[in-house]
């Protein structure tokens, strides 16, 4: 398959064939690379979360939707990957770099700190989830 892909505002030509489940040969702006993946992507969270998205879509159109609010300060994720371990609970106390939960990212596990001094007002993720860079996870008071 040809794909057009934008990275950084620069824009690359993408040929993707499957030579087996787990291997590819890739061909961008003319250079071919053979990749293996390890572990097969599972698109069925995404389409679950795509699902969840359009229900509130509509409930919120039909006035049917909860709104939360949370204010405090959000603490992010500073790259893409999985929670794998959640530290601390609702209403711990937490220190300026105390860790809170872990993101494993790339095989590493890498420690998510509190910024400052505060209070868990909400723990947006749960363990397993897959997060984007700059996704909230954990709110203070």
């Amino acid at each position: 398959m040809k794909y057009e892909v934008k990275v950084q505002g620069k824009k690359y030509e993408v040929e993707v064939e499957e030579i087996s489940p787990m291997v590819f040969e890739v061909e961008v702006n003319g250079k071919k690379a053979v990749i293996e993946v390890e572990k097969k992507f599972e698109f069925k969270e995404f389409e679950k979360a795509e699902i969840k998205e359009r229900r509130f879509a509509e409930e919120r159109a039909e006035g049917k939707a909860e709104t939360v609010k949370t204010t405090g300060k959000a603490i992010t994720a500073p790259m893409a990957g999985v929670v794998t371990e959640i530290l601390k609970k609702v209403g711990d106390k937490v220190k300026a770099g105390e860790t809170v939960l872990i993101i494993e990212a790339m095989k590493m596990e890498n420690p998510i700190t509190s910024p400052e001094d505060g209070e868990i007002a909400e723990i947006v993720v749960n363990e397993g989830d897959k997060v984007g860079s700059g996704d909230v996870l954990v709110y203070l008071k």
